[in-house]
């Protein structure tokens, strides 16, 4: 429980009091959300683009809560400040800064949830971890995470998100990341950042803010990320000084390699398949070699991982074996998932819905998808929104303005037996499609 006394609140935030409170009171918690408020907690009001939670301070007292931050004039119990996210992610630093632990903090453009989770796995086999839940990776997510550390944790895995210059760097102030990991530099964002390069400095930005003496891991495979200085390598490159070799996938559900780090060799098998999750647990074992982790340790986290759903989830039903990538999209990680679907051993078909957030090339971007796509032989590209029908040419593909008119057809165009991909940004919401898969026996 991250509890602060009235006066550290004042010391964080720069705030004034307007209360009646002594400054040795205890605060028991903090939250932005009133749904999850107990009483004792400091309720944190957040504007947002649909909600400012300012207008949730009556409620906040009411269940409970002593005290509030408030950037206007209220007659509830507060500490006035000039920014409330600002404000939040400084009492999170100062809860940070009570644990001297090492604290994992992972970024990139791709695979950040995916690798958060992998990491998580193999820690836990030694430790007890801390970790994002879910992927609350942003400006408010990633304080109200630190804010569950409690004296139980032994070690910390983060993701921190962005999608703007100087998001990162407001978020690692808080983390202090003692390990940086970073998966790659592809195009997700680019219409914010402008160009990889841009992406590149907007997640490194995490570098200004590690801990003394932190280890860097890398994507040694990533053109932009192999050249930062004193990074360890991880990948499938020669030069990698944590590398794979042998590499056998079975079809979409396992994957052998022998893993070469540190002087050491080690036969793996993973549950999973695909390229980037070899990455992913060459990732998991740099770090938990940096930790002091057995070769038995590391096994035992990998064998226990399974991809979230949304994220190369694989399902089961009686048609079909479906490829769940409906959380999101962009194009590195949608060509990963085609090269993951073209190991399916029948049939495969790809449904492919827009993604977003790419600027001004966003249909060369879904051209190219189409190409990989036929170059890797998918039987049928299905292609929905408007800025899918880029990816659709050729005989084997089809177009569909939206999923609602996908739906009508979508049996007439699957047979049994197929191994369906269904993936595209989250604001497509897909998932739609995807259940409706689920639900035909």
């Amino acid at each position: 429980m991250a509890e602060f006394t009235v006066k550290e609140l004042l010391t964080a935030t720069g705030g004034t009091l307007h209360a009646s409170l002594d400054e040795q009171y205890l605060i028991t918690g903090a939250t932005i959300d009133t749904r999850t408020l107990k009483p004792g907690d400091l309720y944190v009001p957040i504007r947002g683009e649909v909600f400012d939670g300012h207008r949730f301070i009556d409620q906040a007292i009411q269940l409970g809560s002593p005290l509030v931050l408030s950037e206007i004039e209220t007659n509830a119990p507060h500490i006035r400040v000039d920014n409330c996210v600002l404000a939040y992610q400084n009492i999170a630093k100062l809860h940070r800064e009570r644990f001297d632990i090492p604290v994992v903090c992972i970024t990139g453009s791709v695979g950040k949830t995916t690798t958060k989770d992998m990491v998580r796995s193999v820690l836990s086999a030694r430790f007890q971890v801390h970790a994002t839940v879910g992927n609350l990776n942003n400006q408010t997510g990633v304080p109200t995470t630190v804010l569950q550390l409690n004296p139980s944790h032994e070690v910390s895995v983060m993701e921190l998100g962005t999608n703007h210059f100087g998001e990162i760097s407001a978020i690692a102030r808080v983390t202090q990341p003692t390990i940086c990991l970073f998966t790659n530099i592809g195009e997700a964002h680019i219409e914010f950042f402008g160009s990889r390069e841009g992406i590149f400095r907007g997640k490194t930005e995490m570098l200004q803010y590690a801990r003394p003496g932190a280890s860097i891991l890398v994507n040694g495979d990533d053109d932009y990320l192999r050249q930062i200085h004193g990074a360890i390598r991880f990948g499938l490159s020669p030069e990698c000084e944590v590398r794979a070799e042998n590499i056998v996938s079975d079809g979409l559900e396992h994957t052998s390699f022998t893993a070469h780090f540190f002087g050491q060799a080690m036969k793996v098998d993973l549950s999973v398949s695909g390229d980037y999750m070899v990455r992913n647990a060459l990732a998991a074992i740099a770090a938990g070699s940096l930790l002091g982790m057995t070769q038995e340790e590391l096994l035992q986290g990998l064998s226990l991982f399974h991809p979230a759903s949304g994220r190369a989830d694989i399902i089961h039903t009686p048609l079909y074996t479906l490829i769940d990538g409906t959380y999101n999209a962009n194009p590195t990680s949608m060509e990963a998932a085609l090269k993951l679907l073209s190991s399916a051993k029948k049939r495969r078909v790809c449904i492919f819905g827009d993604m977003l957030e790419l600027g001004e090339n966003a249909p060369s971007y879904h051209e190219r998808i189409g190409k990989i796509a036929s170059d890797l032989g998918i039987e049928l590209m299905i292609c929905v929104g408007t800025l899918a029908k880029y990816a659709a040419f050729g005989e084997h593909s089809v177009w569909y303005p939206d999923q609602d008119q996908l739906m009508k057809d979508l049996p007439g165009l699957l047979k049994e037996g197929d191994t369906v991909l269904v993936k595209a940004s989250q604001g497509m919401h897909l998932v739609k499609t995807l259940n409706y898969l689920k639900s035909i026996q």
